[in-house]
């Protein structure tokens, strides 16, 4: 939709890139003065370790510049955003990225709202929104009146949300419906049966809506851990501790879904880490996930990690590959190869 379809309706012109690194991303939105790109949460990601890294490397007088600087914006912007503003407080910042970047649209995945809050600090709205497949557009999208880097937004024109099966807290099945919903899955009509209920699209995410109207998700229902007292827990949330862990990539799994009964019940969770191949562990990431751990209530606190040297498998969109990143660490180790905090 934003790739295509948009592009053609307004008239605009859509710059296909060859690659997806950093640097040749950089490089495009100041060559071609791009107004607005769609990325997935992982190129996003990447975009912000790079100007970090950036900033990082300025003399310290210039560093306290711009953290003066960011300051100002984030304030100034808080409420709306202020583009001209921006670029006037950040103007160095902003002709990297080709002085004409509007917005950021980012979907497909989990996006960290630290990540988000980094990019409107400096000035660069990030329009994150929620859809899926089967419902053909994009299903709710952060209007920006005022940031909201903790939700996924409001339903877009035409889309209705309801939360099926809702618990005391508010959480249950997203489920939608629209006339862009699919009618059915091609030669499937048990999983369309199980899918679409009385017209409602039932997405296998669980959220729940806030008093303004927003989407907040919690996680995939198929990833949910059932403690032994019954408690809910979803990976996606205590993933979200551990952002920015100086790793390659990492994912929270129930222990006894990778050894050896495969079920997603039980309280002994491990963080699956996978280190850049020239990092120096030294016992540096036990220790910086035992001090990210106490920040979680007890029951979600992980009880170990386990050091994986392969990359995660990972759809088109670079969600990972749960189950079967789950099948591949089940075949290769054991439960001693989880090193406990």
């Amino acid at each position: 939709m934003v790739g295509f379809v948009m592009p053609f309706t307004g008239g605009g012109t859509v710059v296909h890139l060859r690659t997806l690194r950093p640097e040749y991303t950089r490089d495009a939105f100041a060559r071609y003065k791009i107004t607005y790109m769609a990325v997935v949460p992982l190129i996003l990601k990447n975009l912000e370790r790079g100007l970090r890294e950036r900033f990082a490397a300025l003399p310290p007088m210039k560093r306290r510049i711009l953290n003066a600087l960011v300051r100002v914006n984030r304030v100034a912007t808080r409420r709306r955003p202020r583009p001209w503003l921006s670029r006037v407080l950040l103007k160095s910042v902003h002709r990297a990225f080709g002085g004409e970047l509007r917005a950021l649209l980012v979907g497909g995945a989990f996006t960290e709202p630290k990540t988000l809050e980094f990019f409107h600090d400096i000035g660069i709205q990030i329009l994150n929104g929620y859809g899926c497949t089967e419902a053909c557009t994009a299903i709710t999208v952060n209007d920006m009146k005022p940031f909201r880097p903790d939700t996924l937004g409001k339903p877009v024109a035409g889309m209705q949300v309801r939360i099926m099966n809702p618990a005391a807290d508010g959480v249950g099945e997203v489920a939608v419906r629209s006339k862009t919903v699919m009618s059915h899955y091609l030669d499937d009509p048990e999983l369309t049966a199980e899918t679409i209920v009385d017209g409602w699209l039932l997405t296998g995410d669980l959220g729940k809506m806030d008093t303004s109207g927003h989407l907040l998700l919690l996680g995939r229902k198929k990833n949910m851990i059932v403690t032994a007292e019954g408690k809910n827990i979803y990976p996606e949330d205590v993933e979200n501790v551990f952002e920015s862990l100086p790793v390659k990539e990492f994912c929270v799994f129930a222990a006894n879904y990778l050894w050896p009964q495969r079920t997603l019940a039980g309280e002994q969770l491990v963080l699956v880490v996978h280190p850049d191949a020239d990092q120096n562990i030294n016992g540096a990431i036990g220790r910086e996930v035992e001090r990210r751990n106490t920040g979680l209530l007890p029951y979600k606190r992980v009880s170990g990690y386990v050091l994986w040297s392969q990359d995660f498998p990972r759809t088109a969109s670079l969600k990972i590959k749960r189950n079967i990143l789950a099948e591949q660490i089940g075949r290769q180790l054991d439960r001693s190869a989880v090193q406990p905090l």
